[in-house]
């Protein structure tokens, strides 16, 4: 939803559909060519491309950031539910970490945005959990939030998992992070 809305914000800057869309061609004719090889900004410093993995393909940059990578974001559960479509979203996953020359960062949140101003706990994509640790280095966030979180995103100070929750027969948790 973010990214639509995001993508509403963008739009609202043209005055007509067909405004955007020459826009948009002429920006993927401008992302089609080697970053930083014709064009360059003020500071002769390359620009930033964003580009959707699909568009990716046959292309280099010196340097690649695939953000988001989260089990239900890629692999998509839109994948997992159909045959074969985990394998594919794997040969993508495997074509986007080659499109660097130099430098390939993979990235995830800890934390997002869950109903009611909660935050949810995310898990890594298995394709990261797949990797050899031997082929990368894991950074840390300083402050970086435990993973167990309370609803208002704070690390929960009490929690400990060896407990099991007691719960009154007629309570009910609602959803995972709301509690009462």
């Amino acid at each position: 939803i973010e990214d639509l809305q995001q993508l509403a914000i963008f739009a609202g800057q043209y005055d007509s559909l067909n405004r955007l869309l020459e826009e948009l061609l002429l920006l993927g004719e401008l992302y089609g060519q080697e970053v930083g090889k014709d064009r360059q900004t003020n500071d002769d410093e390359p620009p930033v491309v964003l580009s959707t993995i699909h568009q990716a393909k046959g292309l280099e940059w010196h340097s690649v950031f695939i953000i988001c990578l989260l089990e239900g974001c890629f692999p998509s559960q839109r994948s997992l539910d159909e045959p074969g479509g985990e394998e594919e979203e794997r040969r993508i996953f495997y074509v986007a970490t080659t499109r660097s020359r130099e430098e390939l960062y993979l990235s995830y949140p800890i934390l997002r945005a869950g109903g009611y101003g909660a935050s949810v706990v995310q898990e890594p994509s298995r394709f990261l959990q797949e990797l050899p640790e031997t082929l990368y280095e894991t950074w840390h966030l300083e402050g970086e939030p435990n993973r167990t979180t309370d609803p208002n995103g704070g690390a929960s100070q009490d929690f400990d998992p060896n407990i099991d929750p007691v719960w009154d027969d007629n309570e009910t948790l609602g959803e995972p992070w709301l509690a009462d």
